[in-house]
């Protein structure tokens, strides 16, 4: 009885990521073009190939929708950038590139089109807080000096916007260059860093 109760969760869960995937790329198509006040549910659902029904089964709205997938956006970012004493920098471009070539509806939705800069700024929170674990981790350091936090500003605005161009420029760069590239800019700069 518990594996079939589990396996139901399971096909669930699975169909539920589907659909929310469906929904999310079909938001970040329509975002290329219209602000998200104006397009419908009728439009998003036929654009994502879904019923109308499947939607609200899950979201009240397209602002639910959006709230919803904002807020997964951050846990997945948080969870593969998470401080722990085994990552290095180079751990954190490896991540952060996997996921933006993956998830790069997601990305240009919350990036790209929303011109939210309170998403973007919290992007950079997020990254900024791990970054200078990091830092003081590698460097055995217990306090964050007010140099440490210019460097990382600079350095974490510099990896969004080489990130956000690669994803503009439809991965004119491959995973591996995009990784040779953030990891020459980290070298260049830990040169002059304090």
């Amino acid at each position: 009885k518990c594996r079939i109760g589990g396996s139901r969760m399971n096909k669930e869960d699975r169909r539920f990521k589907k659909t929310e995937r469906a929904l999310a790329e079909a938001l970040s198509k329509l975002m290329m073009d219209k602000k998200i006040q104006s397009i419908t549910i009728r439009e998003l659902t036929e654009t994502a190939d879904l019923h109308r029904s499947t939607f609200y089964k899950h979201y009240t709205d397209i602002y639910d929708l959006y709230e919803q997938l904002e807020m997964r956006f951050f846990q997945d970012i948080n969870q593969l950038i998470s401080f722990d004493n085994t990552h290095s920098y180079e751990d954190l471009y490896i991540n952060l590139v996997e996921y933006v070539y993956h998830h790069s509806f997601v990305y240009k939705l919350f990036i790209t089109y929303s011109n939210g800069l309170e998403v973007q700024e919290k992007m950079k929170q997020l990254i900024e807080k791990n970054y200078l674990e990091i830092w003081l981790y590698e460097d055995k350091k217990n306090v964050i000096t007010e140099e440490m936090r210019y460097f990382t500003t600079y350095h974490i605005q510099g990896c969004l916007s080489v990130l956000n161009y690669w994803v503009e420029t439809n991965f004119a760069y491959s995973k591996k260059e995009m990784l040779e590239l953030l990891q020459k800019l980290n070298n260049h700069l830990e040169r002059i860093m304090p």
